[in-house]
């Protein structure tokens, strides 16, 4: 900056008179008709200068300067971004006079103004507070004048009527929540207004708000006028609904008797389906500093999901310069619930002059139903490059808290050192300061007038340094919702050079918690824990606690505090930690093979209140990584509740399972170890709890397609893709009730003639009921679309908990049914039109029953310790085998086809294979004690068959086929009961499911 003394200032002023015109106007905001100051506080003042004179001249006006008046200080100023090619070329704090001369020399086209054109600039003012009124006759001063510095032109000015603006003893600002919301939902805009004056103000309002576009917004309640006493605020509360879609701000007044506060603007709001909200972490960036730019997306719809949301690459508006870093991450969310919410991130590096602007409009692109969707545009806040700023210890604070001290860090890195620090008293009716007050420290004197705190220093802050200045806040006044208050700053360089003002803010909290995270989840392998969650949609950063052993993290992290990875909370330990993130991952590698550790999950929001960390549970999620070596698993995957549903594999692909209301879908990746037992899709939470495993099959018409067949217990039967886990339907208007079986499908590519008669291009996938009346019912719908085709509802079927059967041969339906409703707990139907074909009295069924592939029987495990082979083409029995009294529960299990015989796993702890003898009837063969057993899977490689089986002991257990000996085994976790395991013998693969929330995989043979 060119600073020149007056004395030289006035030699160079030429002695011709003032004779041309030039005229100078204060330039209103959006929606104002005057152009507002606010007392006591850094206000723009924005003034157009036109060049007015004769036609007969071709004089430039290429010099202007501004007086300002009395009593106001001169912070500084900048040319509009729209007319770049001007500097400023002097300041005079003491005489409140700044210069702006054009950039473009004497022997440059177009310096400066020709006749009627325009530039503006903007001012940096602080007007005195003297005042318990408005005053709307402010103006420039003597001394004001335009010049042509080239030929020596001068201008004369009028600084009369209308050359005026008003200041005003209101402050205020406004935020809008929630920023993302549905067509006639609702938001609350809240309004911080502050009295600058020197008198209270008897009976603030504020207006209500008005739209910035075409999206309406109706007033629903508002908050009642109050007083604001001096250096007081005022908070105000308007309940708005928004009618229409689009992108909109609000925009609001506060005023009392003789005053009226400047009006502001809320930050952007979007209402509609897909809509978004944009922030930036930082706003006051120096030069070469790193920004991160945020894009929240929100599904408001509760119906439908978008697939497939990308975001666009981000527009930089303003005068300073953006290098994308990195971003976006991710680069796109496959799928948008109903909702649910995505963020998107990008890192950028800023650079420019002080006060160089930087700015970033974002928008998002999806798809509904096949079909293109974009989002509105949506703009973030305004950012400048700054050579001061300051950063609070505390940017949220609980109002619960007392004694609590704020330290104010100014960073330097201007050109000169800093002499004085001044913090200007924050709301005094909001933060009430401890009798200890400010504190001094080194060379750094502190003193205390009514307004403020000043400390001064005869070293200061140097060029590059930085220092803290704390206060201590006795209390703090409750707020009805999140609050933020600011915190403004004076910083003075010496007695000749304008003050410079900097500001932070201090949010006081309503609640003391955030949102938790959603669908958390790990995988352990070896030397590491990969965690997974999704964060809600009020997210700022994220925090990891992990503990050794079993017992979960013990100490939640304090609302307001930021942690570093290191750092020791109870029984825990910071793993990881984040802000201003859209991070959903991370991976732990600071963990040793064979220690089980504890992990929770924090979510922080923007005020760095933290959630209760109690995702998927408040014991948190177990995870223990191990070496790739014999006997320990390739990798577990934790969701924290019981799986111990047998998984269904898609072999060399991956595995499906399921816990509590979630589907869940893994990968086999035998290449690469560290992606191996990821997540192809997120877990996909269905309406209520998933009582069976599922069949997961090919649809007509979608080849190269697996499809999820699955139903819950609040009888809601769906269909969703194996690769993506979107749904391809849902059906929620059957009244089922609950569905707790295995559903079963007939599928046209594997039907006989007589189905593709009947159905020449339909699936079907059919659904039981387990309900406590009578009311039980089967239902076939349509597979691809989920329509009804046939109800079997007879009024006297009983429970059906195991799996059904279907015949493809005979076109036929086994139902096996709990007893107590009826005694003919096995029912066949005809699967082609629902119509029952025969039903037999075969005791209490609470497994499903299965083929004998060998013998062509199909196998009913009865809960009266019995198993009976019934031949299905004339539904009678064949044999019936007691295997234990019926006095008591005999079986954990279905039994599982053999041979021509089968293998049942007992409740007395023994796993015992049975063969047909001479008679067609099955005889035991042998009898292996195994704690608890699990059903079992069988693996034949290289002609030795082998079957494997969970215990309670925590392990599953390899049992020769061939004399049942128990030849190894691997331990899952510690005793506890494991699931039933499944195989895939293309990749020698057992995976299995725990109760302590794990599915893991181990190689075969053990």
């Amino acid at each position: 900056m060119n600073v020149r003394i007056l004395a030289l200032f006035a030699v160079l002023l030429p002695a011709v008179g003032f004779s041309q015109t030039w005229t100078v106007r204060p330039v209103p905001s959006a929606g104002e008709t005057v152009a507002r100051v606010v007392m006591g506080d850094a206000s723009e003042l924005v003034v157009e200068v036109t060049n007015t004179t004769t036609a007969t001249s071709d004089a430039r006006l290429s010099e202007v300067s501004f007086v300002l008046p009395i009593g106001y200080q001169l912070l500084g100023g900048l040319p509009a971004e729209a007319n770049p090619n001007w500097k400023v070329d002097y300041i005079d704090a003491n005489e409140r006079r700044i210069t702006f001369q054009s950039t473009l020399g004497c022997v440059d086209e177009g310096r400066g103004l020709a006749r009627n054109e325009t530039a503006r600039f903007a001012l940096n003012v602080v007007a005195p507070a003297d005042r318990n009124s408005d005053n709307a006759t402010e103006r420039f001063v003597a001394g004001t004048y335009g010049r042509d510095q080239c030929d020596g032109t001068n201008y004369d000015v009028t600084l009369g009527s209308p050359t005026q603006w008003t200041r005003t003893i209101l402050a205020a600002n406004v935020t809008l929540l929630p920023r993302v919301l549905a067509v006639n939902g609702s938001t609350v805009a809240r309004v911080v207004v502050e009295n600058r004056g020197t008198g209270t103000a008897s009976n603030v309002t504020v207006d209500n708000p008005t739209s910035t576009s075409s999206v309406p917004l109706t007033t629903v309640t508002k908050d009642a006028g109050k007083p604001v006493a001096v250096r007081s605020a005022g908070v105000f509360a308007v309940n708005l609904k928004p009618t229409a879609a689009g992108a909109v701000a609000a925009r609001v007044r506060a005023r009392t008797s003789n005053a009226n506060a400047p009006l502001v603007d809320s930050p952007l709001a979007n209402v509609g389906n897909l809509v978004a909200a944009a922030d930036m972490d930082v706003v006051d960036a120096f030069a070469g500093d790193q920004v991160t730019l945020r894009l929240i997306v929100f599904n408001t719809s509760t119906a439908n999901s978008y697939t497939q949301v990308r975001p666009r690459t981000p527009v930089l508006m303003g005068n300073a310069t953006a290098s994308l870093v990195s971003g976006p991450s991710p680069e796109s969310v496959a799928q948008l619930a109903p909702g649910a919410s995505a963020q998107f991130t990008w890192r950028y590096q800023v650079s420019g002059a002080p006060g160089a602007s930087y700015q970033f409009q974002a928008q998002v692109d999806g798809t509904l139903n096949g079909s293109a969707v974009a989002g509105d545009l949506v703009t973030a806040r305004k950012g400048r490059i700054v050579e001061h700023r300051v950063r609070l210890s505390h940017e949220t604070v609980s109002t619960a808290a007392t004694s609590l001290t704020v330290g104010y860090t100014v960073q330097n890195r201007g050109t000169l050192p800093i002499y004085e620090v001044k913090l200007f008293k924050p709301a005094v009716n909001y933060f009430s300061v401890a009798a200890s007050g400010p504190q001094a420290f080194g060379d750094w004197n502190v003193y205390t007038d009514t307004t403020s705190y000043l400390w001064e220093s005869e070293s200061g802050i140097p060029v590059g340094g930085e220092a803290t200045f704390r206060i201590t806040y006795s209390g703090f006044t409750a707020v009805l919702a999140d609050t933020a208050f600011r915190h403004r700053l004076e910083l003075n360089q010496g007695w000749n050079d304008p003050r410079i003002r900097v500001e932070g803010t201090v949010t006081l909290l309503a609640g003391t918690a955030s949102p938790d995270v959603g669908r958390l989840t790990g995988v352990a392998r070896d030397g590491s824990v990969t965690l997974t969650w999704d964060n809600p949609f009020n997210h700022g950063g994220t925090l990891v606690l992990r503990a050794q052993g079993t017992n979960p993290p013990n100490i939640a992290p304090t609302s307001g505090v930021r942690y570093a990875v290191g750092d020791v909370l109870g029984n825990a330990t910071v793993a990881y930690e984040d802000e201003f993130s859209s991070a959903s991952s991370m991976t732990d590698t600071a963990v040793t093979n064979g220690t089980t550790y504890t992990y929770r999950v924090f979510n922080a929001d923007d005020q760095l209140r933290y959630g209760p960390g109690n995702q998927p549970t408040s014991q948190g999620l177990l995870a223990t990584p191990r070496a790739r070596v014999a006997g320990n698993p390739l990798w577990c995957y934790s969701m924290g509740l019981a799986s111990r549903h047998q998984p269904i594999t898609e072999l060399g692909v991956g595995i499906f399972s399921s816990f509590n209301d979630s589907v869940v879908g893994l990968l086999t990746n035998t290449v690469n170890p560290s992606e191996d037992g990821a997540e192809r899709f997120r877990p996909v939470a269905l309406a209520g709890a998933i009582g069976s495993r599922f069949p997961v099959v090919p649809l007509l018409g979608r080849p190269g397609q697996q499809w999820i067949v699955v139903g819950d217990t609040t009888g809601v039967p769906a269909v969703l893709n194996a690769a993506t886990g979107e749904f391809l339907w849902k059906n929620t208007t059957l009244g089922l009730g609950n569905i707790s079986s295995f559903p079963v499908t007939q599928l046209l590519d594997y039907a006989n003639p007589e189905y593709r008669t009947t159905y020449s291009n339909v699936d079907l996938a059919i659904f039981a009921t387990r309900n406590t009346s009578a009311q039980n019912q089967v239902v076939a719908l349509n597979a691809a679309t989920g329509a009804l085709i046939w109800r079997y509802r007879p009024g006297d079927l009983g429970m059906v908990s195991g799996g059904m059967l279907m015949d493809y041969t005979m076109n036929r339906l086994y139902v096996p049914t709990r007893s107590g409703t009826s005694a003919d707990t096995l029912r066949v139907l005809n699967s082609l039109t629902g119509a029952e074909v025969a039903r037999l009295e075969l005791g209490d069924l609470e497994f499903g029953v299965v083929r004998n592939a060998t013998s062509n029987q199909i196998l009913v495990t009865a809960n009266d310790g019995r198993v009976h082979g019934v031949t299905p083409s004339n539904y009678e029995l064949a044999w019936t085998v007691q295997v234990d009294s019926a006095s008591q529960r005999t079986f954990s299990h279905f039994a599982r086809p053999q041979g021509r015989g089968f293998v049942v796993s007992r409740t007395n702890s023994t796993v015992e294979r049975y063969e047909m003898d001479a008679t067609n009837v099955p005889k035991q063969l042998w009898s292996t004690p195994i704690e608890n057993p699990s059903g079992s899977f069988t693996l034949n490689q290289n002609g030795v068959a082998r079957l494997y089986v969970g215990s309670t002991d925590g392990k599953v257990h390899q049992l020769e086929l061939e004399g049942g000996a128990d030849t190894g085994q691997v331990t899952v976790g510690p005793a506890q009961a494991i699931g039933v395991p499944t195989i895939d013998h293309t990749v020698s693969r057992l995976h299995v499911g725990t109760t302590d929330g794990r599915i893991c995989a181990f190689p075969v043979p053990f």
